[in-house]
């Protein structure tokens, strides 16, 4: 796979360091108004997925987020690193956030992964990180048994 250093002229590739760069905008400035927004990122017939969801289409996409968005009480994402190919992308990030559901609703920490697939827009997003960092850990009785079980295999 050839890569293309950001920081190096793009001699002809203007359009993926652009692309990938209002992908990261759009996630950094996540909220109520980003469903509007995603046609100027994903195609019509994005696959997006993460531990949780596969989805088919903006639309579902849309739904997805316009839910997320209003169950975020505080969000924030960091991009730690990034290699950017001729039509594929790999971030990485840590997100900070708050969800009404999830930890009584004080911020969380996770880190992930993302792989994009892209021509002019993106039509593949696979978001990877930990479920049980996401989710398990911060439920009243998984939680437990979720941090149990992780110290337990760590010896």
């Amino acid at each position: 796979m050839e890569t293309i250093d950001i920081k190096a002229p793009l001699q002809g590739r203007e359009a993926t360091p652009a692309l990938v760069q209002r992908l990261k905008s759009l996630y950094e400035h996540f909220g109520p108004d980003t469903p509007a927004r995603l046609e100027s990122v994903y195609t019509a017939d994005i696959e997006f997925r993460d531990p949780v969801h596969t989805l088919h289409g903006s639309l579902a996409l849309r739904h997805y987020f316009r839910k997320m968005a209003g169950n975020l009480l505080h969000y924030r994402i960091r991009y730690i690193d990034e290699l950017v190919a001729a039509n594929s992308a790999y971030l990485t990030w840590e997100m900070d956030y708050a969800h009404r559901r999830i930890n009584g609703g004080r911020t969380v920490t996770l880190r992930g992964m993302t792989h994009l697939k892209f021509t002019d827009k993106v039509y593949f997003h696979e978001d990877t990180y930990d479920l049980g960092a996401l989710l398990y850990e911060h439920l009243p009785v998984l939680g437990a048994a979720t941090r149990l079980l992780k110290r337990r295999m760590a010896q």
